[in-house]
């Protein structure tokens, strides 16, 4: 209900914006006399895409069904909700313009970053609406408008190039016709995702908040990001417009650029890893499996929890000559220890309880990894771990540590959206795994 009430809010901020656009547009052209047969015909075949687009988006949101998994889902409603944000600033900055006297090719609010506002707020809606609301119709129908609208800009483009060819050719230097700073330069492409990192940080710190509440642990890093990226974009956006009267010392960039290179290449291997530890096929017929605890609410797993015992069962079921480690103490708030939850949950669903053993002892994951060991008593067994799948490839690295020589991914699901936040964080994880020979 949530998600449906979220999806019709994008709507209305959209449709807010656009009418307005629509309305503050049609009393211009009829200020000024500009008002055309061939231009009010084309307005109306514009007018009549978007009404059969969004009324079809409407019907899938109202039928509630999608094809795609829920980040995908997120993804659109990050689209939908920039869409309504793009129209009404494209409003208040053509009043402001126009209350001003100033000309229509000034860089100004968001037509700094599009020539098309409208136009780009339309693709955004549409291809959000898509992806949060997959059917077979949404999609020949958002493809269809897409190309209907680019054919509208290209049109439109060249009727102003030969009005103001001077104006326009500047302008298209410095803007880019959907998003962007003009004329493709690295300086400019860096500068623009930077940009998109700002967005997609407050959006995704959002959506951590409505799916985790405040109290997930390293919500700040998306503040942190945000504010770094503001930080970058400014300095790069003022250096492209020749307005950055200091010019960093070459000895400092070369250290930060060096730090930045060696971080980002540490990163990207760090999360190659963590991704191909997600997607490893788990090897059949193991001696012995270990489910690593997680947190409960009282006697009740938490989510990720659920997640670890339910791939326990299906391997267990799959493999019946395998014996299953409950492990994880009983941790602050919770009634009973993790193994013993595992345990009951496992039973409940099926499992023979004496193919189970309890190691209720540990209270991190080198203590479930250690305990379960001595329980199994044999370093060169074949050894499954059990963890949600971005854990899998730290946990493998401390069972390394901890005497296994014979361990095995056996990843359980991670829940997206919030598996994303899970998948950064886990990078510092692994680096404080490196950097502390305790662990």
């Amino acid at each position: 209900m949530i998600y449906r009430s979220l999806a019709f809010l994008g709507l209305a901020m959209f449709l807010a914006g656009y009418v307005a656009n629509a309305f503050y547009l049609r009393n211009l052209n009829k200020e000024n006399g500009s008002e055309e047969k061939g231009k009010t015909t084309n307005s109306k075949i514009i007018m009549a895409v978007i009404a059969v687009t969004l009324l079809l988006d409407t019907i899938a949101i109202v039928m509630g069904r999608s094809y795609l998994p829920i980040m995908a889902k997120a993804g659109g409603f990050y689209l939908v909700f920039l869409s309504g944000v793009i129209t009404l600033w494209a409003y208040a900055d053509r009043k402001k313009k126009h209350k001003n006297h100033e000309s229509r090719f000034k860089k100004t609010g968001v037509y700094k970053f599009s020539r098309n506002p409208l136009y780009l707020a339309l693709d955004l809606i549409i291809i959000g609406y898509t992806l949060m609301y997959c059917q077979f119709y949404t999609i020949i129908s958002a493809v269809a408008a897409v190309v209907f609208f680019h054919v509208c800009i290209v049109v439109k483009e060249k009727e102003i190039s030969q009005k103001h060819p001077e104006e326009f050719a500047k302008y298209k230097e410095d803007v880019s016709a959907y998003y962007g700073f003009g004329k493709i330069s690295f300086k400019k492409v860096i500068c623009a995702a930077y940009l998109l990192l700002i967005v997609w940080s407050v959006l995704y710190l959002f959506t951590l908040l409505i799916y985790a509440g405040p109290f997930l642990s390293w919500n700040w890093i998306w503040i942190f990001i945000g504010i770094f990226a503001l930080i970058r974009y400014t300095m790069l956006r003022r250096d492209i417009l020749g307005l950055s009267k200091h010019k960093i010392p070459m000895p400092i960039r070369i250290i930060y650029y060096s730090l930045f290179g060696i971080a980002l290449s540490v990163f990207v291997y760090v999360e190659a890893n963590v991704c191909a530890a997600m997607f490893t096929e788990p090897e059949d017929n193991l001696e012995y499996v270990i489910v690593l605890g997680a947190g409960l609410n009282g006697t009740t797993p938490t989510a990720p929890l659920v997640k670890r015992i339910e791939e326990g069962y299906r391997y267990m079921s799959e493999n019946p000559d395998t014996i299953l480690v409950a492990s994880g103490g009983q941790g602050f708030n919770e009634s009973i220890s993790e193994a013993e939850c595992i345990k009951r949950e496992l039973v409940r669903m099926g499992i023979e309880e004496d193919r189970i053993v309890l190691e209720d002892r540990s209270v991190s994951t080198i203590q479930n990894l250690e305990f379960s060991l001595k329980i199994i008593g044999n370093p060169d067994a074949s050894v499954g771990i059990i963890t949600n799948s971005f854990h899998e490839y730290r946990a493998m690295q401390i069972a390394k540590r901890a005497g296994y020589t014979n361990a095995h991914y056996v990843p359980a699901e991670t829940l997206f959206p919030v598996g994303i936040h899970y998948m950064l964080r886990e990078f510092f994880g692994v680096v404080r795994f490196w950097m502390d020979p305790i662990i």
